[in-house]
């Protein structure tokens, strides 16, 4: 009886070394796997695409706490940072792979008159590299054209309009 009691006891102490092993490996498989960075490639040739929803602004508006708690809701005004698309445009411009900015102003609301104003001279900067702009949208307003009419070419949709 003494000797199954052991041979039992050895084969659950051996079965909680090799799960505490299986354990340990997985979790060392998830740290790898979080600390391994994946650069995302891109083709050849490729096109940014610029689409601001909302209000474009110097300064997202609010307690950070409220926008957190309204953006989980699904609620409280849209915004973009301004600088956020200088900054994609402008290092657009200098990447060899990137060959056109698309414009998408489907979503954008509006902006203040300077606001608009750098953005439109960061588009100014992409076309003097050489490179195309292109902006669409189902229907135009005046802030939405003012930026497209920085671009080479401006697509409306058959349907839309624009109202200035």
């Amino acid at each position: 009886m003494g000797r199954l009691l052991g041979f039992i006891w050895r084969g659950l102490d051996g079965l909680r070394r090799v799960l505490h092993l299986i354990l340990l490996l997985v979790i060392f498989g998830f740290i790898f796997g979080a600390l391994r960075t994946s650069i995302p490639s891109l083709p050849s040739k490729a096109a940014l695409v610029i689409a601001p929803e909302g209000d474009i602004v110097e300064q997202l508006s609010g307690d950070p706490l409220d926008r957190a708690i309204a953006e989980a809701q699904g609620e409280g005004p849209s915004e973009t940072l301004l600088h956020d698309l200088v900054d994609a445009i402008r290092a657009a411009a200098k990447d060899e792979k990137i060959q056109a900015l698309v414009l998408d102003l489907n979503g954008m609301t509006g902006g203040g008159q300077p606001t608009l104003q750098e953005l439109a001279s960061a588009i100014q900067e992409f076309r003097k590299s050489g490179k195309k702009v292109v902006a669409h949208s189902v229907a135009f307003q005046q802030a939405q054209y003012f930026v497209a009419a920085h671009a080479d070419e401006i697509y409306v949709d058959p349907l839309g309009f624009v109202l200035i």
